[in-house]
């Protein structure tokens, strides 16, 4: 059971980059000597406020993490750089008893091999949508960025698999695992709830999240040596929403090298970074973009890139805005049109962001699709 513990701490200025130094060893050291440790997110909230959030398995995890304190010389090095430490307690639970339908459900044993599963009022079985959040690949953002879509589904009767993954900045994230890890995320559905109708399946990806989905709509097309291959789920569409599907090219524009300059200006309305810690380090890797780092050299690129990759059958919908500055739009028309299967929307006007935005007006045509899909249309 998923807790959360939240700490709150002030740091003076110039001891502020100091702190962010020395945060990497000491989530390092809990992940070697903490018990149920699963993952650490900080957030700055004042000049000189910090709120910590450290994901444990159960309460019986943070109780040890708490008995054993700073017993470790990388954490007592990062417990050294506060000035204040208001205290921890017990914050948000994923698995809130007060909402007995969402749960978070681990499928491997890495921190990041978790998702949060959502279930509509009713007994089901109900069609499931499985979330892939974007975020140029990276650890520095997580899967709360699609938390109001998940919502706005299961307000729909849609059952909803807001899967995490591990990514460029945490171990094992890049190649293979980023595309083990969303193969293994789609394929655990198989069994892991009775209410979930697995014949059903559609996948909605945004931005690096998009290309993630758009990848696992070939996966029956790989070769079986290529990781993702033989899946046990086959979705009955996907939807890609601002998704960067031309790897090709991403690679040779370098995109995602805009992160080797932490103090660079964000697109506009982009969110905050979940773990802005961890950006000294993935600054110092992405100076040639991160393709190079997520596909592990151009001899993967036709088992990685959808514009690459043969033809499975599955229904796409692609969606992008006109006024996209991250993604190129031309990505996804190209892609759509190599397939009588797949349909291109373009939002006259619409940002990277406002595609993922189910307040938007573009968003009901995005539900409406899935609907047909799933034999839900016109449900609300």
């Amino acid at each position: 059971m998923s807790v959360i513990e939240m700490t709150t701490f002030t740091v003076k200025p110039e001891n502020t980059q100091a702190m962010l130094a020395a945060r990497p060893g000491m989530v390092a050291a809990f992940r070697a000597d903490r018990r149920g440790f699963r993952s650490a997110r900080l957030v700055r909230v004042g000049e000189n406020t910090w709120l910590d959030f450290v994901e444990w398995t159960d309460d019986a995890a943070w109780d040890e993490s708490k008995a054993k304190g700073a017993n470790l010389p990388a954490i007592a090095a990062f417990f050294g750089t506060i000035d204040g430490l208001v205290g921890a307690e017990r914050g948000v639970r994923y698995d809130d008893p007060g909402d007995a339908r969402v749960r978070t459900v681990a499928y491997g044993p890495e921190p990041s091999q978790v998702g949060e599963l959502y279930l509509p009022e009713g007994d089901g079985p109900f069609p499931v949508v499985a979330l892939f959040h974007g975020g140029y690949w990276t650890a520095l953002w997580d899967r709360r960025q699609l938390t109001g879509v998940a919502d706005d589904l299961v307000a729909r009767g849609y059952a909803v698999w807001n899967a995490e993954y591990r990514r460029i900045g945490e171990p094992g994230g890049g190649w293979p695992g980023t595309f083990l890890d969303v193969a293994a995320a789609v394929d655990a559905l198989d069994g892991m709830d009775p209410a979930l109708d697995t014949s059903r399946v559609v996948l909605l990806g945004h931005s690096a999240g998009g290309h993630l989905a758009a990848w696992a709509a070939h996966r029956q097309a790989l070769p079986p040596a290529a990781p993702g291959a033989g899946p046990k789920v086959v979705p009955v569409g996907v939807v890609t929403l601002a998704g960067a599907l031309d790897l090709e090219t991403a690679a040779a524009t370098k995109v995602g090298a805009v992160l080797a300059d932490p103090a660079a200006e964000p697109p506009a309305d982009a969110p905050e970074p979940a773990r802005p810690e961890l950006w000294p380090a993935i600054a110092e890797t992405v100076g040639d973009g991160v393709v190079p780092l997520l596909i592990g050299g151009p001899e993967h690129l036709g088992w990685a890139s959808p514009l690459e990759l043969p033809d499975a059958g599955v229904p796409v919908l692609a969606v992008h805005g006109t006024a996209d500055e991250v993604v190129p739009a031309g990505w996804s028309r190209r892609y759509a049109e190599q397939s009588g299967e797949r349909r291109y929307v373009e939002v006259d006007g619409g940002t990277h962001f406002d595609v993922v935005r189910p307040e938007h007006p573009a968003w009901p045509a995005v539900a409406e699709w899935i609907g047909v899909r799933t034999g839900r249309a016109g449900a609300r």
